[in-house]
């Protein structure tokens, strides 16, 4: 009885709650209100600031932690998940956030709204109780957003080491915060260091070059146009020099034309390395330059990729620091104001030769409508984004009985260059590839069609640029094959119409790496990479994402923190969402750490070419693995094994090239189907099942509820 009895008191109390804040709302001055936040803005940010204090020095505090069986649920702080919790308020800050951890300040709000100089405000707010007004006040700056203006004070304010001293004066959490406190200053103190360090002209960076005269050759122009080509017979003509490209199949493209016309080259990458008799020319990857070393002339290919996030601070330290007398730059149209400044800074000479399409680029009016599979002609590349709408692309073509070569990253590069060649000699008809062939592949492409006009690009599902769109669809019309080079779509024609012929936008900004003598300074390396980071780059350049690396450094570091070994190690090219190679990636550290010789023998038969049968389930996937493995097992061991090691490695990604050969030579990949019933799929269906297979489970889950 007396629970019922609660139970109706606590319903009229909400119901009476609930009149007040809709009397209370009707009369509420909101002008005023807005009127008065614009001319205080600063001072409630300043109340709200010293609300969150003050709640740190007295108050308990939880964070989302996960438990043992990985749920997750609310932990009070302690030594495990206080940098957590310095790092949301520090850095990660949101509205909901904000309240839910400082629910004083609508206290604080509503005391500082009772003395405001406005008399209709301060009216308002003394006749309703607190709980009523402060309701009406937070729902009020949240709709209008004005809570923003308090989140962006408190986070512009409430630094890591400001969080840990008000903590500290907290008798529940003062000894969790005294080492964080010692951290917090060796950080800033790092961070002074390398903001000390850091010159304004970052050319000083490369003293070796600046004591040199260079000239550069810029060669601006789009795809198809004779760049690289220009740009190499002159250095053909050197008596020594180094080409450097984005990717190993263009440097192995290179390095078989070099010797083909009896120039001797070598080729280095950080998965292979060729060395040819009486070479004085080399063929690199750009990432493998050694700007110690002196060259006659260098070719650098796509130098476009300066603004790359992810790779362009290896393009800007070959354009600052190569020490070579006479460097060609090929690049589109878009890098030559960017690139003319990194010369000119330096100090350096240059020319411009423009080069122009040697065959015109149209959209293909006849294919406005193009429909896959009907409408594919001999000479198309169809471009898709991932590995598996290759696979399913390439497998229904292959089921109408049209031969096609495939072209995507995660291939081996001799794989690429051997599927590359089937369809430039016309045993293959059509290439299905992703934007990798964008970069740089001179194949006889007739037309290029967009199967797909989004992409991924590590964070977000996104539109294709109007430089990646040119980039690709320049691919078509290869000169003295084709008159013409055609472009079409199967989504969005209008829209790659428009991205192909749009106006180019010039880049603005190059993209610097972290030079290698800062990662000796004293610290931890992914917080020395993180301080990097911190620090703003002068004038058009910028600092390229290295969030991959610092992932890396602290995984590595999770392990044992061997600063020495982790400089190292990092040189060694890892991806964190590979589990599999990863954790070898791991395990190989670990064992050095733990002064073990890892057991290179063993991960090489574990997944060598021999233990994938032709026929297995995913076959292709298993050997590209076994591949990426390899390519990990010739890095660690040109840094920390031995040379006699290195050719059974090489033969043994030669064995998995071959097994992939016979896969694809059979031009018998498996189409899309549903993972239930096994119904073929077309593939651009996005599900993995169909729906008929669909309907039956999910309609039996809703007759199980309705019953």
């Amino acid at each position: 009885m007396s629970s019922k009895k609660h139970q109706k008191r606590f319903v009229r109390k909400r119901v009476k709650f609930q009149d007040e804040l809709k009397s209370a709302g009707a009369v509420f001055p909101v002008q005023r209100f807005d009127d008065y936040w614009e001319k205080n803005k600063n001072e409630m940010g300043r109340i709200t600031l010293s609300a969150c204090k003050e709640a740190l020095r007295t108050d308990k505090f939880f964070v989302n932690g996960k438990t043992a069986f990985g749920r997750v649920q609310k932990q009070e702080l302690y030594k495990g998940n206080i940098e957590k919790f310095c790092r949301q308020l520090s850095e990660d800050l949101h509205p909901s956030a904000l309240f839910e951890t400082f629910p004083g300040i609508s206290h604080a709000i509503y005391i500082h709204m009772l003395e405001a100089d406005d008399t209709a405000l301060a009216g308002f707010v003394g006749k309703n109780r607190e709980k009523v007004a402060s309701k009406l006040i937070l729902k009020h700056i949240r709709l209008s957003r004005k809570i923003w203006d308090l989140v962006t004070y408190v986070k512009a304010n409430l630094t890591e080491e400001i969080i840990l001293r008000e903590l500290e004066k907290n008798p529940r959490y003062k000894y969790l915060t005294k080492r964080l406190l010692q951290a917090v200053k060796a950080k800033k103190l790092l961070y002074e260091n390398i903001q000390t360090s850091t010159p304004d002209d970052l050319t000083t960076l490369f003293p070796l070059a600046r004591k040199m005269e260079r000239k550069f050759v810029m060669h601006i122009g789009p795809t198809n146009s004779g760049k690289t080509h220009q740009a190499m017979e002159e250095l053909k003509k050197a008596p020594n020099g180094i080409y450097l490209a984005p990717l190993r199949l263009l440097a192995y493209e290179q390095y078989e034309r070099m010797n083909s016309d009896g120039v001797p080259c070598s080729m280095i990458t950080g998965e292979e390395r060729i060395l040819m008799p009486g070479s004085f020319h080399q063929a690199s990857t750009i990432e493998m330059l050694d700007i110690n070393e002196e060259w006659e002339m260098a070719v650098i290919d796509e130098a476009q990729m300066v603004a790359d996030e992810q790779r362009g601070g290896s393009w800007t330290t070959a354009i600052l620091g190569i020490r070579a007398k006479m460097i060609h730059l090929c690049a589109s149209p878009d890098a030559e104001e960017t690139l003319k400044k990194m010369i000119e800074s330096c100090g350096d000479k240059y020319e411009v030769t423009y080069h122009e399409r040697m065959t015109p680029l149209v959209m293909d009016k006849n294919a406005e409508n193009f429909s896959f599979p009907d409408d594919v002609r001999d000479g198309d590349a169809l471009i898709v984004f991932t590995r598996r709408d290759v696979h399913s692309v390439a497998a229904e073509l292959q089921d109408k009985g049209t031969k096609c070569s495939i072209i995507y990253g995660a291939l081996p590069y001799d794989v690429r260059h051997r599927e590359a060649g089937k369809f430039a000699s016309g045993e293959t008809k059509v290439v299905v590839a992703t934007d990798a062939i964008g970069m740089g592949m001179n194949l006889p492409i007739r037309r290029v069609v967009f199967l797909q006009t989004a992409k991924y690009d590590g964070k977000d599902d996104r539109m294709l640029t109007s430089s990646e769109v040119k980039q690709i669809a320049g691919r078509a019309g290869r000169y003295g094959i084709y008159d013409t080079g055609y472009v079409t779509s199967y989504y969005d024609y209008e829209i790659i119409k428009r991205l192909l012929f749009a106006k180019t936008v010039p880049l603005d900004k190059a993209m610097v790496n972290i030079p290698e003598e800062f990662l000796e300074k004293d610290g931890r390396i992914s917080t020395i990479l993180e301080m990097w980071n911190k620090i703003p780059a002068s004038d058009f350049y910028d600092k390229g994402d290295i969030d991959e690396k610092i992932q890396i450094a602290k995984a590595l570091e999770g392990i044992a923190d061997n600063r020495a070994l982790i400089r190292k190690f990092i040189r060694i090219p890892a991806n964190p969402d590979n589990r599999e190679t990863f954790s070898i990636y791991m395990d190989y550290y670990r064992d050095l750490e733990e002064k073990r010789k890892p057991n290179l023998k063993a991960t090489m038969d574990d997944y060598c070419a021999e233990n994938i049968g032709e026929g297995d389930n995913e076959a292709l996937q298993l050997l590209e693995i076994s591949s990426a493995v390899y390519d990990f097992l010739y890095s660690f061991t040109r840094l920390f094994g031995e040379e006699e090691q290195l050719q059974g490695i090489l033969n043994g990604k030669r064995k998995i090239s071959e097994k992939i050969f016979t896969i694809l030579d059979k031009q018998n990949l498996s189409l899309k189907s549903c993972i239930y019933c096994g119904k073929k799929l077309k593939w651009s269906y996005r599900y993995t099942m169909c729906q008929e297979c669909y309907r039956k489970k999910h309609g039996h889950r809703n007759y199980k509820q309705l019953k």
